[in-house]
C-alpha cells in the first residue's frame, strides 16, 4: 500500500477531490441494479434513504412490465407514499394524516431510459414540478388535498422498499394501479442531496447487477387434449419452490403444472376454479384447495404463482395476493423437502403414468396459451423465480406452437365446423351474433337483430350477422331511419347531387350540391356561362368562336386544338408514326428525327422509312391510252412524210435527168467528139475541139432572161436541193472502183459517138472575150448565190 508523507498543497487536494469525483461519477454511471419479478431491495426502519426527497428527487431507471411500485416508503399507522409506473406514466400515490393524494406526474415509455427531476413533493399539489428527460410536465392530480410530506417525520419513519416488494401484504396501497412488480433497472436515486448506496440494501432479492433488455415474454399455444411440455429445470430436492406463469384459456379444465414424482405440487383447472395440490412425502393423501372464484377460463389473461415453503404452498395472484393455501401434514411449521423429478407444463406425458397419485383427477392438457413461466428452487437462501424459455428450455414436447398465442389453433383434437362456430382459446363457441340453442353437443342460430323491429317511418329491416340494416323510405335516413334527410326538405336543382351531411335538425346547409356540368350555386340553379368564367363543365381556351347555352356550350377549336373546351392541344404523334425515330408534335402537325438523319437535314419527314430520290409519277390507265394513241398517230404521221418526201426525192432526180436529154442539151454536145482514149495526164488534148465548147457555153450565156424560162431550172424552193444532188453524186463516184481515168467512165457514160473533143484541160483557156453572167445561179438557192457573186466579182476584175 503506497502512502505519502509529504506537504499537501492545494493543487494536490484539487487533483485529489477531482479524482474522488471521477470515481463517484463512475459508480453512478456503472452501478446500475436489475431487480427482476419477485424481486426487491429493503432498508429496515431508521435508514431514513429518503431524507430530503421533499425538496428534490432524482433517479434514472427503465422499466419492463405495464406496471409496479418502484419506491415505496412506509410510516406509522396507515402513512405511506408510494413511486411507480402505469399504463407508462409516472404515478404517486400517499395517505399523510389520514388524506390519500394521487397524480400521475409525467409519461415514460417502456423499455427506454428516462431521468427525472422531482421537485416540491413536500405539497404534492400543483407546485410539484417534474422534468423527465429533459421535458417538463404538470401533475396531473386525481385526489385534490393539502398534504405536508417530509421523509425525516415521524409519520414516514419505517422500511423503505426500491424495484418491488417482499410481500403484497406489506404495501398499503389505497388502489390497484402499483400492486405488480415493474422489473426494472435503476442506475442510482439522489435524495435532497445525497446518493442512496444501491449497494448495501438491509436485504434484497431477486437484485442483479447486470441490466438486461426486457425481451418479450416466452409464449406457447397448447393445440390438443394431448398436449404438453417437460422443462429441464434443477429438480434436485429443496425446501422452497417457487412456480408462476400467466395463461389465457376458455376451457373449463386442464393441468397448468404437476411438479413431483411420487411427491408433487400441482395446478390445475376444474370447471374454471384453480385446485392446488400438495403431498411431500410422496404416499398417502395429499392437501388440495379449489378456489370459490370460477372465472379464471374468461379468456383474459391470468397470473398465478405458487410459493412453497416445506409443506406449506401458497397460491397468489399476479399482484401478490393470496388467493389459496394448503398445508400438508397438519403441521405448519415441518419443512420438509420436495422430492420431484419432472416439471411439466400443460399436460401430462403420460395420463396413465402409475408413478402419478390418483388423486389428480384433471389429467387432460390445458388448451390456450401459456406465457412467461418462471421457477426457482432453494432451502436457505431466497431466490427470486426466472423466466424459462418454452422452446429452449424444454427436454420433450407435443402438440405446441412456440410462434404466438394462436387462439383458433387449440381446438384441433375437435372441430368447430357448425354453422356459426369457432375455435377460441380451447373451445367451440357461437360467433358474435349467434346464440346458443344447446350446449352438448354445440348447436349456434343467427340471432335476429330485426325482432323486435327496430326500423321507424316505415322501413324495411334486413336481419344480418351480429347487426341489421334498414331501408329508409325517401324522406329519412340514419341507422334506424328516424332522421329527416336534409336532400330531401333541400333538394338540389337540374339533376345535381346532394350530398347528406351528418346533423340532427335538416337544413340547407347539412347538404352539400354537387353540380351537374354547366351549372352552379349553392343549389345549382343557376346557368353557368363557359364563355365568359371556368365552371365545371370547363371553359372554351384557345377557340375561334364560343357559343354559351342553358347547360351547355359549343367551342370552334383552333388549329391544332381539340376538346370540348378547346383545352387540348392535338396528339399527332399518339399514333407513334415516327417509329424508332423521335416525333416533334406541333399545333399544325408534326415532323420525324430518325436515327439516319439525327441532325434533320431532310426536312419535314413524316416516317422513318427509307429515303425515296424521286417519288414515281403516277399514271392512271386512261392517260396511258391516251399517250399510246398519241405516239401511234404520230408515228403514222412520220410515215407519211417520208413517203411524200421519197416522192418528192424520185421527181426532183428525174426532173434533173430530164434536162440532159432536152433538144437544148443535145445542141450543146451534138459536136462532142469521141473520147476514146484518153488516160492519164494531159495526153488527149488533139482529140477535142475546144472551140466548140466555147461555143456552146456562149450561146448559154448569151440567153435572155426572158427566154429562160423555157429551159428547164429548178424552181426557187427546191434549188437548195441541188447541192445535196451534186454531193450525192459525188459519193457515188467516190465509191467507184475503177482504178483507171474516172472521167472515162464516168463524165462521159452519156456521150454521143465520134466525140473529137480533144483534153478537156484545155477548157479553161477560152479565147472568148465577152462578159459572162452568172445571175441565173441566184434561182439556184443561197449556196450558188454566193458562187454567182464570185463569178460575177471576177469577171469584173478581169
Amino acid at each position: 500500500m503506497c502512502s505519502y508523507s509529504g506537504p499537501t498543497t492545494p493543487s494536490y487536494r484539487l487533483m485529489l477531490l477531482l479524482l474522488v469525483f471521477l470515481v463517484a461519477s463512475v459508480h453512478q454511471a456503472t452501478g446500475e441494479k436489475y431487480v427482476d419479478k419477485n424481486g426487491y431491495m429493503k432498508w429496515n426502519l431508521g435508514s431514513n434513504v429518503l431524507q430530503g426527497a421533499e425538496s428534490r428527487l432524482e433517479f434514472r431507471f427503465r422499466y419492463c412490465n405495464n406496471k409496479g411500485v418502484l419506491i415505496y416508503q412506509q410510516g406509522e399507522g396507515r402513512n405511506f407514499f408510494a413511486l411507480g409506473v402505469n399504463d407508462e406514466k409516472l404515478y404517486i400515490e400517499a395517505s399523510i394524516g389520514g388524506l390519500a393524494v394521487e397524480m400521475y406526474v409525467g409519461e415514460v415509455a417502456r423499455n427506454q431510459t428516462h431521468d427525472v427531476t422531482i421537485t416540491g413533493l413536500r405539497t404534492l399539489n400543483d407546485q410539484t414540478t417534474v422534468i423527465i428527460n429533459g421535458n417538463a410536465y404538470s401533475p396531473e392530480i386525481l385526489t385534490d388535498v393539502n398534504v405536508n410530506l417530509d421523509f425525516n417525520s415521524n409519520v414516514l419513519i419505517g422500511e423503505t422498499l426500491i424495484g418491488g416488494y417482499e410481500s403484497i401484504d406489506q404495501l398499503r396501497l389505497n388502489t390497484q394501479r402499483l400492486k405488480a412488480y415493474p422489473i426494472t433497472c435503476i442506475t442510482f436515486i439522489r435524495a435532497g442531496q445525497a446518493n442512496i448506496d444501491l449497494d448495501n440494501p438491509s436485504s434484497q432479492l431477486g437484485v442483479s447487477d447486470e441490466c438486461v433488455v426486457c425481451l418479450p415474454p416466452s409464449i406457447v399455444t397448447l393445440t390438443t387434449v394431448t398436449s404438453y411440455l417437460r422443462m429441464k429445470i434443477d429438480n434436485n430436492p429443496r425446501s422452497n419452490t417457487v412456480i408462476s406463469l400467466r395463461f389465457r384459456t376458455k376451457a373449463p379444465d386442464g393441468l397448468l403444472f404437476y411438479f413431483g414424482g411420487p411427491a408433487y405440487v400441482a395446478l390445475y383447472l376444474e370447471g374454471g376454479a384453480l385446485v392446488l395440490r400438495l403431498n411431500t412425502r410422496g404416499s398417502g393423501d395429499d392437501t388440495k384447495y379449489k378456489t370459490t372464484r370460477t372465472t379464471f377460463n374468461d379468456g383474459e389473461m391470468q397470473e398465478v404463482s405458487v410459493t412453497r415453503a416445506g409443506n406449506v404452498a401458497t397460491l397468489r395472484d399476479g399482484a401478490g395476493n393470496i388467493i389459496a393455501q394448503v398445508i400438508f401434514g397438519g403441521s405448519e411449521n415441518s419443512a420438509q423437502a420436495l422430492n420431484a423429478g419432472f416439471l411439466y407444463v400443460g399436460g401430462l406425458e403420460n395420463v396413465n403414468d402409475p408413478n402419478l397419485s390418483s388423486d389428480i383427477e384433471v389429467r387432460q392438457s390445458f388448451r390456450g396459451c401459456l406465457e412467461e413461466l418462471r421457477f426457482a428452487s432453494y432451502s436457505a437462501v431466497e431466490e427470486a423465480p426466472t423466466q424459462i424459455n418454452f422452446q429452449n428450455q424444454n427436454e420433450a414436447s407435443r402438440d405446441v406452437d412456440f410462434s404466438a398465442c394462436l387462439e383458433s389453433a387449440s381446438c384441433q383434437s375437435y372441430t368447430c365446423s357448425g354453422e356459426g362456430q369457432q375455435c377460441s382459446l380451447g373451445v367451440c363457441e357461437c360467433i358474435h351474433g349467434y346464440g346458443v340453442r344447446a350446449q352438448d353437443p354445440l348447436v349456434c342460430y343467427n340471432i335476429d337483430d330485426c325482432t323486435p323491429n327496430p326500423c321507424q317511418n316505415g322501413a324495411t329491416c334486413t336481419d344480418k350477422i351480429a347487426d341489421y340494416n334498414c331501408t329508409c323510405t325517401e324522406p329519412y335516413k340514419g341507422k334506424n331511419c328516424s332522421v329527416v334527410r336534409n336532400c330531401y326538405e333541400f333538394p338540389c336543382l337540374n339533376n345535381a347531387e346532394c350530398i347528406e351531411l351528418d346533423t340532427p335538425t335538416p337544413s340547407a346547409a347539412g347538404r352539400n350540391c354537387s353540380c351537374a356540368p354547366g351549372y352552379k350555386g349553392v343549389d345549382c340553379g343557376q346557368d353557368c356561362d363557359e364563355c365568359r368564367e371556368q365552371c365545371n363543365s370547363g371553359m372554351c381556351v384557345n377557340s375561334l368562336s364560343c357559343e354559351n347555352s342553358i347547360g351547355d356550350f359549343v367551342c370552334e377549336c383552333k388549329i391544332g386544338y381539340e376538346g370540348k373546351d378547346c383545352s387540348s392541344e392535338i396528339d399527332h404523334c399518339k399514333d407513334s408514326p415516327c417509329g424508332t425515330g423521335i416525333c416533334n408534335n406541333y399545333l399544325t402537325g408534326y415532323n420525324c428525327t430518325c436515327p439516319d438523319d439525327p441532325t434533320g437535314a431532310v426536312l419535314n419527314r413524316q416516317s422513318c422509312g427509307p429515303l425515296a430520290v424521286v417519288n414515281p409519277i403516277q399514271i392512271s390507265p386512261a392517260a396511258l391510252v391516251a399517250i399510246l394513241v398519241c405516239l401511234v398517230i404520230l408515228l403514222i404521221l412520220v410515215i407519211v412524210f417520208v413517203a411524200f418526201r421519197r416522192q418528192y426525192q424520185q421527181k426532183k432526180k428525174k426532173a434533173l435527168y430530164g434536162y440532159g436529154n432536152g433538144p437544148d442539151f443535145e445542141e450543146s454536145r451534138e459536136n462532142i467528139m469521141k473520147y476514146e482514149e484518153e488516160g492519164y495526164g494531159e495526153e488527149d488534148q488533139d482529140a477535142f475541139d475546144v472551140n466548140l465548147i466555147k461555143s456552146v457555153g456562149d450561146t448559154l450565156k448569151q440567153r435572155k432572161p426572158e427566154d429562160r424560162s423555157k429551159y428547164p431550172t429548178l424552181p426557187l424552193g427546191e434549188a437548195a436541193d441541188v447541192g445535196d444532188f451534186i454531193h450525192g453524186r459525188l459519193g457515188d463516184a467516190e465509191k467507184d472502183t475503177n482504178d483507171g481515168a474516172n472521167d472515162e467512165m464516168t463524165p462521159f457514160g452519156d456521150e454521143g459517138q465520134g466525140s473529137l473533143a480533144g483534153s478537156l484541160s484545155s477548157l479553161n483557156s477560152s479565147s472568148s472575150d465577152g462578159d459572162q453572167n452568172y445571175d441565173y445561179l441566184h434561182d439556184w438557192g443561197p449556196r450558188f448565190s454566193k458562187l454567182a457573186d464570185m463569178f460575177n466579182d471576177g469577171e469584173s476584175d478581169d
